[in-house]
């Protein structure tokens, strides 16, 4: 056990959901204290020994060696105060054995030097946020590379359109997907931009961004530094007090997650319901059979990926909420409710990378398309007509229409019958080219 007295009264004050704050959090403000000891030691502030061994701590912390001694709750009063020093504890501990305790290492003294938890937590924060972003973005990129790819694939399956849950105008089960595939690509653009919104870090403002107890060298150092290490052209807030008081930046992040996930609503609502029957639905998309759809019903089959990625979108549209509620509640010089923001950014983030990555892997590329539904559908419904009305009127189309309904003859029949128009000039009426594209 290396953290000390600080984290163990967290631990009794703060037992709520019994699962530790982020670990890619804890990583993030390891890399604080890394670079933060590499600037003192560079400007004499901490003795070299200190240093050293402050940063050889805190790399262990980086690549997981001391995981278990992360134990914080997620949820928790003080503004982030407590993993602060959950870290700080850890680093200064473990500090000490390097240097083989001939010279404790001070967890506020030495590993928190020229810092505040107000500085270091949501500095590490939106570190944290951008390698998530990052990850979530080379998912989106395969996600959105499936559908692309669908799209061209289907590019010649006419099938019924529907507005109102009624039949509509033809339109090509490729440019269906090719609408879907449109809207991710606009996802990921919204994530690329919303990066640039995380790039200012308020490290050197301290406590309230006034910067007591730092200096602009140290400030410029450890950013300079911190960019080095993560890749990111970090660099310190132009204004540290707002960026101490004010988190609307989460609150952005946020905001495009619940609008990416708003649009997988809508992907995965029409996905499903074009895979709905088998018998009795619309049946012109189906999903791999990946277990037993039922405990009573024999044989039945669920489209159990779309539903998974469904209900990520719902919980993360939910947190959303809460993270607004929470960037709003800053008073004065401080947001206290830093905590239930990482808690719930991170969850948003984590669930949307595993759920689109799951979705795109057991969902998407296992999807078929049933070609002959599709056709079937197409001319058994009534929807030819529309393309017809420029030649023969809304009147004349109506009456035809009705006759259709009624005989149930097909309708280039009652077009030639009627001698309105050959079954060959009706062929190409209602070809995929002139039914599904502008004309010129």
């Amino acid at each position: 056990m290396l953290y000390q007295k600080e984290t163990k009264k967290a631990l009794n004050n703060f037992q709520f959901t019994g699962r530790p704050f982020s670990i890619e959090l804890a990583k993030n403000i390891a890399r604080i204290k890394k670079c933060a000891a590499k600037t003192h030691t560079e400007q004499r502030t901490l003795r070299p020994v200190k240093g050293r061994a402050i940063a050889k701590a805190a790399d262990e912390v980086l690549k997981g060696d001391h995981d278990e001694d992360i134990v914080v709750d997620e949820l928790q009063g003080g503004a982030g105060t407590s993993m602060n020093m959950n870290v700080n504890e850890i680093i200064a501990t473990r500090a000490s054995q390097i240097l083989k305790d001939k010279e404790e290492v001070h967890a506020i003294d030495d590993v928190n030097k020229a810092q505040s938890t107000n500085d270091v937590v949501p500095s590490a924060m939106k570190i944290t946020a951008l390698y998530y972003l990052d990850a979530l973005i080379e998912t989106y990129e395969e996600y959105y590379k499936e559908f692309d790819a669908k799209s061209k694939e289907y590019k010649d399956i006419l099938k019924v359109g529907r507005t109102h849950l009624q039949d509509a105008i033809p339109i090509t089960l490729g440019q269906e997907f090719g609408a879907h595939a449109r809207a991710i690509n606009e996802d990921i653009r919204r994530f690329k931009a919303v990066k640039k919104t995380l790039y200012s870090v308020n490290l050197g403002g301290t406590a309230i961004g006034t910067g007591l107890n730092a200096t602009a060298t140290f400030a410029n150092s450890i950013i300079a530094k911190l960019a080095h290490e993560t890749g990111y052209p970090l660099k310190r807030a132009d204004n540290l007090v707002y960026a101490t008081q004010y988190h609307d930046c989460f609150a952005e992040v946020s905001a495009m997650l619940a609008i990416a996930s708003i649009n997988i609503c809508k992907c995965m609502n029409d996905l499903r319901l074009l895979s709905s029957g088998p018998k009795a639905g619309f049946g012109e998309i189906s999903f791999s059979k990946l277990q037993a759809g039922s405990s009573i019903m024999p044989g039945k089959v669920n489209p159990v990926m779309s539903e998974l990625l469904n209900q990520v979108a719902f919980q993360v549209i939910g947190n959303n909420t809460t993270i607004f509620m929470a960037v709003q509640s800053g008073q004065l010089e401080l947001n206290v409710m830093l905590p239930v923001v990482a808690k719930t950014l991170f969850e948003s983030l984590d669930l949307m990378i595993k759920g689109v990555n799951k979705f795109t892997e057991r969902g998407l590329k296992k999807l078929r398309v049933d070609r002959k539904r599709c056709e079937f559908l197409v001319e058994n419904s009534f929807t030819l007509i529309t393309a017809l009305t420029p030649k023969i009127g809304y009147d004349s189309a109506v009456d035809v229409l009705k006759e259709v309904q009624k005989t149930e003859v097909p309708l280039a029949e009652v077009l030639e019958k009627r001698g309105i128009m050959s079954k060959q000039e009706y062929k190409k009426l209602v070809s995929n080219k002139y039914l599904t594209q502008l004309k010129p």
